[in-house]
């Protein structure tokens, strides 16, 4: 019993780290996506929110030629002036706490001005390289995001099985004898299993369906954009719940067994008992 143990916990060890890498990489690549996409969104306007706001106050109604100076010369020119001294109050910022925490003197704002110039270079020049290459939109940066923010939240539930960071329900436990906790642990746990391999099966059904339909034929179960399939994204629902639920089997198994852990990082969430006689302290 105890090589099987050690060898099922080597095993979710494993599975464990697969899985915080996986959640880096879908986190990264949702944030690079909805990056982009506000991006290209807010810089391919014909008219831009500080040539709106100029046009607002400058002009009750505008002509052609004040608007076409608006958004053509004052609108950009005011805001260029804007990010740009933004990012040199940022770069002296940082440069001052920087100085501050090494305990030297307060940095002049020369160097501040260099690097707040050659960040606001770069940044346009990066915004521009996006517009020339997406014009209009990016194709399939909201529904991929979706895809990435699917696996993100599935990945991360089950991180939060194996931590023992997920909701429980600790009214009844709490009133039940110590004599029979352990078998009402066991019970518990059985209730997660079936209730997370329900799921499971469903998730399975809904991937088969996507899958059969993909596999069908060319050009068919996959996103507009690109030749992707739809059960990507799917797979992370039968993949997740399978894995928490012979967590939760295991984590009742290893509590029925050896009691359920009291403290450390095996314990389960917080300890409001501890919590509250803090604060009464």
């Amino acid at each position: 019993m105890e090589k099987l143990g050690g060898a099922a916990k080597r095993l979710d060890d494993a599975v464990f780290q697969g899985e915080r890498v996986l959640l880096l990489l879908c986190v990264s690549m949702m944030t690079i996506l909805v990056t982009l996409d506000v991006l290209q969104r807010t810089f391919s306007r014909p008219v831009g929110k500080t040539e709106e706001l100029l046009l607002a106050l400058l002009y009750t109604a505008p002509t052609e030629a004040q608007r076409a100076f608006v958004t053509g010369t004052l609108g950009p020119a005011v805001f260029g002036l804007f990010s740009l001294g933004f990012l040199v109050l940022a770069a002296h910022g940082r440069r001052a706490m920087a100085a501050e925490k090494a305990g030297q003197p307060a940095p002049g704002w020369g160097p501040s001005v260099l690097y707040g110039a050659l960040t606001w270079v770069g940044v346009a020049a990066f915004i521009k390289g996006l517009l020339w290459q997406f014009p209009s939109s990016i194709p399939g940066a909201q529904k991929f995001a979706l895809g990435f923010m699917l696996w993100s939240g599935m990945l991360g539930a089950s991180l939060a099985t194996r931590e023992r960071r997920h909701i429980v329900m600790d009214l009844v436990r709490k009133k039940w004898p110590k004599a029979q906790e352990r078998p009402l642990i066991l019970l518990s746990a059985g209730v997660s299993f079936g209730f997370c391999g329900l799921l499971a099966v469903l998730g399975v059904m809904q991937w088969h369906e996507q899958y059969t339909d993909w596999s069908s034929g060319d050009g068919v179960g996959v996103y507009d954009a690109l030749p992707i399939p739809l059960w990507i994204g799917t797979l992370s629902v039968p993949v997740t719940f399978s894995v928490m639920a012979l967590r939760f089997l295991g984590l009742g198994v290893r509590d029925f067994l050896h009691g359920p852990p009291t403290g450390g990082v095996d314990a389960h969430g917080i300890d409001l008992e501890a919590l509250e006689k803090e604060q009464l302290s």
